[in-house]
């Protein structure tokens, strides 16, 4: 049974249970995970790093913490970050107790449990976090490797074994810079890239088979015909650009539009010719 409450010098303090992702094999991002695991390595002159995976939404940044958890065998916990996260939301939040013995329950945030029980610690979106609410990781990400509560009034302190690594988006960066004292511990910065076409048709053709069978729903054909369906879509708005009558908002109105421009063409030349015979 997992442990759910530990003792922080004399105090009892809830715990956050570690995410069990339901994980299928991993395709590519190799080079990904190497850089990510390199930066863990620590000596006793070293201490291990801090990376930030850098990349669009929807690029598996979080199956690779996902993968990485897994091949070190340790425990993952998730903090994820938003605009309204607190300095204390991140270490220690409290509430009036239950227990009539007890005032109040102190509630470890997943950050703190990772740094306790020696676990994989994944901040997401840290770039949506503000500057107030990312000062406790000043002391964590460095060689002090502590973090301070006052909710709690005691100092905690990380696990060897405890790991870091934060993750957001690249549009979030633009306009919203990390501080500086975060931008200096928080390295290295790996940037996720799109994946290759050869890795799309894999994970398709492992995710999707027939029930009962193991055939895949699609072939090679209709792999390549899906994956390149996007450039299939740009390349007739770019044949029906010259003669486009309209705005292209997407990648089907634009020859919609311009099949409907034809029309009109045709329609007015007919109705010229009418007149002119008529006169």
């Amino acid at each position: 049974m997992l442990e759910t409450v530990a003792i922080v010098n004399d105090k009892a303090v809830r715990l956050c249970r570690p995410y069990a992702a339901p994980l299928t094999a991993m395709v590519g991002r190799e080079l990904e995970m190497e850089k990510i695991l390199a930066a863990w390595i620590a000596g006793e002159d070293a201490f291990p790093l801090s990376p930030l995976l850098l990349g669009d939404p929807g690029l598996g940044k979080n199956r690779i913490v996902y993968e990485c958890a897994r091949l070190c065998g340790q425990e993952y916990y998730m903090f994820q970050g938003h605009e309204d996260v607190s300095a204390e939301d991140l270490v220690c939040s409290m509430r009036f107790s239950d227990n009539t013995a007890k005032k109040m329950d102190y509630s470890l945030s997943s950050v703190a449990t990772a740094m306790l029980k020696g676990g994989i610690c994944f901040v997401d979106e840290i770039a949506k976090m503000r500057p107030r609410a990312l000062a406790p990781l000043a002391s964590l990400l460095d060689e002090r490797r502590y973090l301070d509560s006052n909710n709690l009034g005691e100092r905690i302190h990380a696990h060897p074994a405890f790991r870091f690594v934060a993750a957001t988006n690249t549009a979030d960066m633009k306009g919203n810079l990390l501080p500086d004292f975060i931008r200096s511990r928080i390295r290295p910065i790996i940037r996720v890239g799109y994946p290759e076409r050869r890795e799309i048709n894999q994970i398709l053709s492992r995710r999707y088979f027939r029930e009962g069978r193991r055939q895949p729903l699609f072939h090679a054909q209709d792999l390549n015909a899906l994956t390149g369906f996007e450039a299939y879509l740009k390349g007739l708005c770019r044949r029906a650009a010259p003669d486009r009558a309209g705005p292209v908002h997407d990648g089907v109105s634009g020859p919609r539009d311009h099949e409907s421009a034809v029309r009109r063409g045709r329609c007015r030349r007919v109705h010229e010719r009418r007149l002119g015979n008529s006169g």
